[in-house]
């Protein structure tokens, strides 16, 4: 994430605070000898990712789109038994390849095919009664009682009538197509994950009736910035926890995205999650930690309370040091250059030094070489 990234996030930050500060009653009277209390932290020197997480979403391994290839209204839906009871599928339901799921009403496809049949039938006959004119000519041609040409032209008539034939065949298959294609049929194992027609329903060419999908195992999408994404190689492994699921799951990095996407700069990574007892389900929030290889060298950081606006420069950020002065605990603002955003704490590149006491809470309330009172975190 470039500096103008991270500066956003530090800004949206500062705003809330600042809106939070604004909403809080004014005291009647400000004696100028009140000491403003406040929390601090000590700069410390950490793993920048050692306790970042991340958080992707569950896809399935194999989702398909089915859409009907026929227009018409929906005669029928895919039956399943529950409970002993015979309904019609929906959504959370497993089905099996080959399954029943939708009919098209097939009347119009039926007159389709009939009149394809009869238009053969025709055909046919118009074919008998050419190759009977060829025999014929040919005999005559024999006897010299009618000339070779006209041999010519009905051996044309009869292969015309052939190529008719033909057509009128393909024509039979392509209606008995159309009216096998009234019926849906699940292609693969899966869970329907939406049905938005209902018996009734008129639909057209293209149009998509249900959504099934392979969840046996799960692809867990998740975007890693570019100091991470080195770290990571395809096939290696991921340590994945779920709020709704008990336990630890292991996933294995199946593709890494060879470019970062242009908004948000950053990697889209996929990793498999094996998912045999169908625990997981498709679209629920994934939590990962970094693996102990990609974590980077040691940065200070500080929590993100802890920036302020700088004052001498409307891009840049300050935070304020608790210094003693004569027995007294009094905040000295310090300019300071921001790095990466991990969590709710942000790395220090420039401006403060390990050990140092910053303000944590109530900085926005502070000025220059204003008297404070630590209080306990």
């Amino acid at each position: 994430m470039g500096p103008r990234g991270h500066g956003g996030r530090i800004s949206a930050a500062l705003a809330l605070g600042s809106a939070l500060v604004a909403c809080q009653p004014r005291a009647e009277t400000a004696s100028p000898k009140v000491v403003t209390p406040v929390r601090v932290r000590m700069v410390e020197a950490r793993n920048q990712l050692a306790e970042a997480r991340y958080s992707g979403t569950l896809e399935p391994r194999t989702r398909v789109d089915l859409a009907f290839k026929v227009g018409g209204y929906v005669r029928e839906l895919g039956q399943i038994k529950a409970g002993g009871v015979s309904r019609s599928i929906q959504e959370g339901d497993f089905v099996t390849k080959g399954t029943l799921l939708a009919v098209v009403r097939e009347g119009d496809y039926q007159q389709k095919v009939a009149a394809a049949q009869a238009g053969l039938s025709e055909t046919v006959a118009l074919q008998k009664q050419a190759q009977l004119d060829y025999d014929r000519t040919q005999r005559l041609t024999a006897s010299n009682a009618v000339a070779k040409l006209e041999v010519d032209a009905q051996s044309a008539r009869l292969e015309t009538a052939a190529a008719r034939v033909e057509s009128a065949k393909a024509r039979i298959q392509e209606a008995q197509l159309d009216l096998g294609d009234c019926t849906m049929r699940a292609p693969i194992d899966g869970v329907i994950l939406k049905r938005p027609i209902e018996v009734g329903s008129l639909v057209g060419p293209g149009t998509v009736g249900l959504v099934i999908a392979d969840t046996t195992s799960v692809k867990l999408l998740f975007g890693a910035p570019d100091r991470l994404v080195e770290k990571l190689k395809p096939g290696g492994n991921l340590s994945v926890t779920f709020d709704a699921v008990p336990g630890e799951y292991a996933a294995s990095i199946s593709r890494i995205a060879p470019s970062a996407d242009p908004k948000s700069r950053v990697f889209e990574i996929e990793a498999t999650i094996p998912n045999p007892r169908n625990q997981l389900h498709v679209g629920m929030i994934a939590k990962l930690s970094v693996p102990q290889q990609a974590v980077a060298s040691p940065a200070l950081v500080l929590p993100l309370t802890s920036v302020v606006r700088s004052p001498r420069d409307p891009r840049g950020f300050s935070v304020f040091v608790v210094e003693a002065t004569k027995g007294k605990e009094v905040a000295r603002m310090r300019d300071v250059k921001l790095g990466d955003v991990v969590g709710n704490v942000v790395v220090v590149a420039e401006g403060l030094k390990p050990n140092e006491r910053v303000v944590s809470m109530g900085a926005t309330l502070l000025a220059e070489g204003e008297p404070v009172r630590v209080i306990p975190n």
